[in-house]
């Protein structure tokens, strides 16, 4: 898997690099769709909720608008219309009735009972007959009093009004109006009868018009709002019909899908992500991550999307929405900034402190808490000397939680929080601090040994003298210990003034020559006799013996499983060099003139980072320095500036990127580190002299 991961061919793949762009999107969206969208409950009535059920949006309370209407349509009276037909058929009854009355009264032929069934047959129901044997005692005149006393007060009652409850006082209404005219008591009587006989409601029901109304009424009620936070049922609350109408309204209920919802976050995931892919990809060069760099980012960052989701699942299943406080964000800030570089830390964990705010239902006070945090603990671990940077990380990024949180309570503006909930948050908060801190080292090895990747903590630990391999060329290649050493300080000097990376350039030294372990008497740095191995063999084996030790230590570093950009200075710190001692030496052997330079060079890669070039020139400087008769500052800075311009010529340089002027000011900090090591010293005198002076 790591020599996969090494190999150019995935490292520049362009469609690998699709692919982990698509492959973040597709899997972010998956793991967050389900954090931003409302938790949907299946609830039966009678059951008791496990949690506090808030409503996530505003909606229309279904029910409660239903019932106000209703109320507003129950309001309204029913509308009538008032009938004249109702009038003329009571008044037309009454003149039917006296005609007959007339008619009957003035015939001698019929007897009295006749006269009586007569007139009854034509008469309104209600007149009794007591009235009507009255009627047919009268004489006209007080027949024609009757009718019309009678005709009057029916005209006076339905000339307004009168509706079927009116009708049940129609007795008083009559005796009312009858006050009005001079009767006797039997024609009072007579009138009475006969008008309340004839009495029928003039007001007719409209059922149009009442439902129209009634509708208008409706129409006119707003709707009833469930408003955002509003409680839909109390943990242990027990669940009702009404509490399940109002689930369904703000679309808790199971079964509901809110697809509007769903291809929102689904551009608001392609946006965030897009634009993370525009950043990356217009990075300088040097700052330019591969694909396994990438992936990293891409892990980290679904890391993230992970402990999102837990934590809104936790909340969602009744953890308090405070708990949102402790998730360390801050963590996937600082992995990046160690694993990368801080600028990117940054600007990922922008988006990332987005989605959070996105999945506690799109509160940016989540966002702004989340990002300072991210913020100041990406930038604290920017460079890293020690374990105890992650822990003093971990403070400051408490300390700007517990600011965030305190801005947060002061600005708002209901004031409801109360000092409890204050002192909940800023627990939580701090609490957030220290975990980043905590997780962040015990993710870091896992990341640093599945990828191969080299971080500062891990260069710190390749550093150590204790190490293995550096203790093999401790005790078998002292000579060449000595050498990586003062090359290492030579290159972190360098590394510093150019921008590249000391602490890289520092512990690649110490590792670029363990090759020479495997025959370390052939590298004139651990000769301590004059004889010389060299001098009984070929130039050509010569040559291949002093060669082999960039291989033999590739070799090594592989089998101990340092990271790649060692294995690359060690590979690289002769590049393509000609070893023209030896050329020289079998160039005078050769009487036939078949010696080729290119036989006696190194078979390189050539430098293709500023670290490697770096370690190439100190390794050159450092010898040749060290073979000086009389190492002259003039003479000293010649020699270095020798050195590069003869990479320079050479082609060592080319596919690297350090500038002419790189190459300048290297020379100075080349210079300040040799005169500390190679500087002047005094001559002591020997005390065995000093004791026999003294005796004379």
């Amino acid at each position: 898997m790591r020599q996969w991961m090494d190999d150019p061919r995935f490292r520049e793949n362009r469609r690998v690099r699709v692919g982990i762009y698509v492959g973040l999107g597709i899997a972010m969206f998956a793991l967050l769709v389900g954090s931003v969208l409302p938790p949907r409950y299946q609830f039966q009535v009678g059951q008791t909720s496990p949690v506090t059920i808030v409503a996530p949006v505003t909606a229309v309370d279904t029910e409660a608008t239903l019932q106000a209407q209703q109320a507003a349509m129950d309001r309204v009276t029913k509308q009538y219309v008032q009938s004249s037909s109702v009038e003329t058929t009571a008044e037309n009854q009454l003149t039917s009735l006296f005609q007959v009355l007339g008619q009957l009264s003035t015939d001698k032929q019929l007897s009295s009972s006749d006269k009586l069934a007569s007139l009854t047959a034509s008469a309104p129901k209600g007149i009794t007959s007591a009235t009507l044997s009255a009627l047919l005692a009268m004489s006209p005149q007080q027949q024609g009093v009757i009718q019309s006393v009678s005709q009057r007060i029916v005209h006076d009652l339905l000339a307004t009004p009168f509706y079927k409850e009116t009708l049940q006082e129609a007795q008083l209404l009559v005796d009312q109006q009858i006050v009005k005219y001079n009767l006797g008591h039997t024609s009072s009587m007579l009138v009475q009868n006969l008008v309340v006989s004839t009495l029928q409601p003039n007001m007719i029901y409209d059922k149009a018009a009442t439902e129209a109304a009634r509708k208008a009424a409706a129409k006119a009620v707003g709707n009833v709002y469930i408003h955002q936070g509003d409680i839909i049922v109390s943990k242990n609350g027990v669940i009702t019909q009404s509490v399940l109408q109002r689930m369904k309204d703000v679309g808790l209920s199971s079964g509901q899908h809110d697809y509007g919802m769903t291809i929102g976050f689904l551009l608001f995931v392609l946006v965030s992500i897009s634009s993370l892919a525009a950043y990356i990809e217009r990075r300088p060069p040097r700052r330019r991550l591969d694909n396994v760099l990438l992936l990293v980012t891409a892990l980290v960052l679904l890391l993230m999307g992970i402990a999102i989701s837990v934590t809104k699942g936790l909340i969602n299943g009744g953890a308090p929405s405070s708990a949102a406080f402790i998730l360390p964000v801050a963590v996937g800030a600082m992995l990046l900034a160690v694993l990368t570089d801080a600028s990117l830390a940054v600007v990922a964990s922008f988006f990332v402190s987005f989605w959070f705010g996105a999945a506690m239902g799109f509160n940016f006070w989540y966002a702004f808490i989340s990002f300072l945090g991210s913020l100041v603990g990406a930038y604290s671990v920017a460079t890293v000397t020690h374990r105890s940077t992650f822990m003093r990380a971990g403070f400051l990024v408490a300390g700007m939680n517990l600011l965030s949180i305190l801005t947060m309570h002061l600005l708002q503006a209901d004031n409801s929080a109360t000092f409890h909930s204050f002192a909940l948050h800023a627990g939580f908060g701090i609490l957030n601090g220290i975990l980043s801190a905590v997780l962040t080292m015990g993710i870091l090895p896992f990341f640093e040994s599945a990828f191969g990747l080299l971080t500062a903590i891990h260069l710190l630990e390749l550093s150590n003298p204790n190490n293995p391999l550096l203790r093999k060329v401790l005790l078998e290649a002292p000579g060449t210990y000595h050498h990586s050493l003062i090359v290492g300080n030579l290159a972190e000097a360098a590394a510093e003034i150019v921008g590249a990376d000391p602490l890289l350039c520092r512990v690649g030294a110490y590792y670029h020559d363990v090759g020479k372990t495997k025959r370390p008497l052939f590298f004139v740095e651990n000769q301590m006799t004059k004889q010389n191995p060299h001098e009984k063999i070929a130039p050509s084996l010569s040559h291949l013996i002093i060669t082999s030790h960039v291989s033999d230590g590739l070799e090594m570093l592989q089998k101990a499983g340092l990271p790649k950009p060692i294995r690359d200075i060690c590979a690289t710190h002769h590049g393509t060099t000609a070893l023209w001692y030896f050329f020289n030496k079998a160039r005078e052997q050769d009487k036939n003139g078949t010696v080729q330079l290119d036989d006696f060079r190194y078979p390189g890669p050539k430098p293709k980072t500023r670290e490697c070039a770096i370690v190439m020139i100190c390794d050159a400087v450092e010898a040749a320095v060290r073979a000086m008769a009389k190492p002259t500052p003039n003479r000293v800075e010649g020699v270095i500036r020798k050195i590069i311009r003869d990479r320079l010529e050479d082609g060592q340089l080319d596919q690297c990127d350090l500038t002419l002027q790189d190459l300048d000011v290297m020379v100075p900090a080349f210079m300040k580190t040799l005169s500390g090591i190679y500087h002047a010293r005094i001559e002591y005198p020997d005390p065995d002299k000093i004791r026999k002076e003294m005796a004379k």
